[in-house]
């Protein structure tokens, strides 16, 4: 039974990323344009498109749950849908951080890797979505503040990609540049995966002997400010507003 369980998920993870692209590639072609004809005012149509993301997102979830391929706890995940105009920061364990946390929030903007805006299959969605690729350095923090200061939230890992199982998490300084810019909240996220399951090192077919299990804390609101020590010049407050972050979410993933 235990061999026949984990063939099962196997193909149930199969199926469900096959049905993520397929209706990845629907929306694109069907919902988004009919969005596009039918709403002229861009801050509506975009909020309306997210709309509809969030809700395939939920669905996307809700099926690989109900086929047994995860499980899901989450604490004062309510604080993600009520969101606006914080950074919201998570660390990145697996392969579909991005899509529970949106699958929480019917209206959140995110930095995507540029190779992914690029993406035939999944770009339409990611374009439509009116999401930010991470391009150059000073256009993306003006591009963020574009962002926050219209009250949205914004995802972003400052991994810059999933934690590698049994590394420690390497923080990039491009969520410290944009804190420090725009002086945003920040929203703190913290997820772990038990067993490790869709991470970096593995193909998406090569699953645990058991169905994964996804816990998601939100944790209180902060401020870089917090972070730092008073009178620090821009670059050092970076770099030591990147090492705090990392320091912080290490701590709260080894918490029991």
């Amino acid at each position: 039974m235990q061999r026949l369980n984990y063939y099962w998920r196997v193909l149930a993870t199969g199926w469900c990323f096959l049905s993520f692209s397929v209706g990845g590639l629907l929306l694109t072609v069907t919902a988004f344009p009919f969005i596009r004809i039918f709403e002229r005012d861009p801050i509506k149509r975009r909020d309306k498109i997210q709309l509809v993301i969030h809700n395939a997102f939920r669905f996307f979830i809700g099926q690989m749950k109900f086929l047994g391929v995860m499980s899901v706890e989450l604490h004062n995940a309510e604080k993600l849908r009520h969101a606006g105009g914080v950074l919201v920061l998570a660390n990145h364990p697996t392969l579909i951080d991005v899509v529970l946390m949106i699958s929480l929030m019917p209206r959140a903007d995110c930095i995507v890797k540029e190779s992914l805006w690029q993406h035939k299959g999944f770009g339409g969605v990611i374009r439509a979505a009116g999401y930010i690729p991470n391009r150059n350095a000073e256009q993306l923090v003006r591009d963020c503040d574009a962002v926050l200061a219209t009250q949205r939230p914004l995802i972003i890992f400052p991994e810059g990609t999933r934690t590698t199982p049994g590394q420690p998490m390497s923080f990039q300084r491009g969520a410290s540049h944009i804190a420090l810019h725009s002086k945003a909240p920040i929203l703190p996220v913290v997820l772990t995966c038990n067993p490790p399951s869709l991470t970096k090192d593995k193909r998406w077919y090569q699953i645990p002997e058991r169905r994964f299990h996804v816990r998601l804390e939100v944790k209180p609101s902060c401020s870089a400010a917090d972070f730092l020590p008073e009178m620090l010049e821009k670059p050092l407050a970076a770099r030591q507003l990147t090492r705090s972050l990392q320091q912080y979410f290490a701590k709260e993933v080894m918490a029991p």
